[in-house]
């Protein structure tokens, strides 16, 4: 049996493995380990939870920039943005599946 810190790492690594290891909202892949966290898209202190329809894997710097914004607002004046990768982030949330898209199509 896992432990409750074991099940959590395993957790936390399936929700960065669904997105290859990359940011949800710019793409890029992390530096190294530490430099992909994981966001609370609704901001934990605006009321949202530790379940994987609220978290994608962000890298620091978008997870740092975004802060506790209201996600779209903040991802739309990214430079990044994109309207296929807000639909990506919006079918995760419900649904627990990344959408893969080639974007060389």
């Amino acid at each position: 049996a896992l432990t409750n810190k074991e099940a959590k790492q395993k957790w936390k690594q399936s929700i960065k493995d669904s997105w290859n290891n990359c940011c949800a909202y710019c793409g890029k892949p992390p530096i190294d380990d530490s430099s992909l966290t994981l966001d609370h898209v609704k901001a934990k202190c605006r009321g949202g939870e530790d379940l994987t329809d609220n978290i994608v894997p962000a890298d620091k710097n978008c997870n740092l920039s975004k802060g506790s914004s209201e996600w779209r607002t903040w991802f739309r004046e990214q430079p990044f943005y994109e309207p296929w990768k807000e639909q990506r982030i919006d079918h995760w949330l419900k649904t627990g599946i990344v959408i893969q898209y080639d974007e060389n199509t």
